[in-house]
């Protein structure tokens, strides 16, 4: 089972994973949404893509610049993710495996 992949990625809405940055400070941070895109879930030359945005809200006391951390929950174990910093808090994870 692709552990990243939609349907197990989107059932984590609502919960929490920890974000570990790169002075090993460990963060929970809340899956806010799981926004899925077009194309997500068909098959391009002969490989399902997965693509979709996972949304997260941040703790207030910390600020989370754009690059790769370590992202993990039991159900996807530990994770390399590139993150993205946005409004109020908020970040994101996209995920394209259309490459």
């Amino acid at each position: 089972m692709n552990v990243l992949s939609w349907e197990n990625i989107s059932k984590l809405e609502g919960q929490n994973v920890m974000v570990l940055d790169g002075a090993e400070n460990e963060f929970d941070v809340l899956i806010e949404s799981v926004l899925e895109h077009e194309m997500n879930g068909e098959v391009h030359e002969g490989r399902n893509v997965e693509r979709y945005t996972i949304v997260l809200l941040g703790p207030n006391h910390a600020e989370f610049p754009q690059g790769n951390y370590i992202v993990s929950h039991p159900s996807m174990g530990q994770q390399i993710l590139y993150m993205i910093p946005g409004e109020e808090n908020r970040y994101s994870i996209t995920i394209d495996t259309t490459a």
